[in-house]
């Protein structure tokens, strides 16, 4: 497991925003800006993003979303990694440069065409499974650092 540091140099931690961003309905949170309802493919959420975004630019992009089961392995892989690709349109439009962004995915046929797109995009790029991950789940994330503006 890699441990992922919460020290960042040049970044006050303490201050920032946060902004939740899912297809359902969110329960308020404290202290967090909530995008219900929206479809993170969808340019329009994009746009709503970028209203609230201090300088219309993220630190971190953080994905953990997944679509809902198929039951169907490879189906349900390229439905992910579609799903990621669209977070990586997102990072172009709102990472500040330097950036950081994480994504789950599911390992399959995929996995490679994903790592390359992040590679093109970002110096650092990396694997990682969380402790918290079962040991049989196919579920990674992907690790993506230092952002490179285009």
């Amino acid at each position: 497991m890699n441990n992922i540091p919460l020290f960042i140099p040049g970044v006050d931690l303490s201050k920032g925003s946060v902004i939740g961003i899912d297809i359902l309905r969110i329960a308020p949170l404290d202290g967090a800006q909530l995008l219900s309802n929206h479809d993170i493919t969808e340019p329009s959420t994009h746009m709503a993003l970028e209203r609230l975004l201090p300088e219309a630019r993220a630190d971190v992009i953080l994905s953990d979303m997944a679509p809902n089961a198929s039951g169907l392995r490879e189906l349900d892989h390229e439905r992910l990694v579609t799903m990621c690709l669209s977070v990586l349109d997102l990072a172009d439009k709102v990472l500040r440069p330097g950036g950081s962004l994480i994504c789950k995915y599911w390992d399959g046929a995929l996995a490679r065409k994903l790592q390359q797109r992040l590679s093109s995009m970002f110096q650092n790029v990396r694997t990682v499974k969380p402790r918290a991950s079962r040991k049989e789940s196919a579920e990674l994330f992907c690790l993506a650092r230092m952002f490179k503006m285009r």
